[in-house]
Formats: structure tokens, sequence, C-alpha cells
């Protein structure tokens, strides 16, 4: 897939859904994110960054905007 542009609120949204490699990256204000094969309901358990590496091997990956209303990312998987 070519990287696209997505724009995060602050309710998740599946970014990747584990099988296969997925980077993201902040244009500006923090992301927190999870690992999960259904939506995060319990939004008090992240990790928080600027960019994302992961290989798929921890599951679907969730983001959603950390102090902002909205964050725009750019995911290439």
């Amino acid at each position: 897939m070519p990287t696209v542009k997505k724009t995060l609120n602050r309710t998740p949204q599946k970014i990747s859904d584990g099988n296969f490699p997925a980077y993201m990256q902040s244009m500006g204000g923090l992301v927190r994110f999870a690992f999960s094969s259904t939506q995060p309901t319990d939004l008090t358990i992240y990790h928080q960054d600027m960019q994302i590496y992961t290989d798929g091997s921890l599951g679907a990956m969730w983001a959603w905007a950390a102090h902002y209303d909205e964050v725009i990312v750019a995911i290439s998987t």
C-alpha cells in the first residue's frame, strides 16, 4: 500500500491489521496507540510517540490524537 495521509481524532482508528509491517509518523502532535484485536475502550492504557513502526507481530495497531482534537499522520503499510 502506498503512503497515505489520515486525520486522527480522539477515537481510536485502526492503522494496521497486524498482518504486515506498518510505519506511522505524526505531522504535528503526539499520537497515542495500542495493539488490540478490537477497538480499545480503556483509553488510559496506551503508548505515546510521534513515529511508530511495527512489524505486525503485536497484532492490529490502533491510534488516536493525544493532546489535540485532530492530528494528521502519514501511514505506510
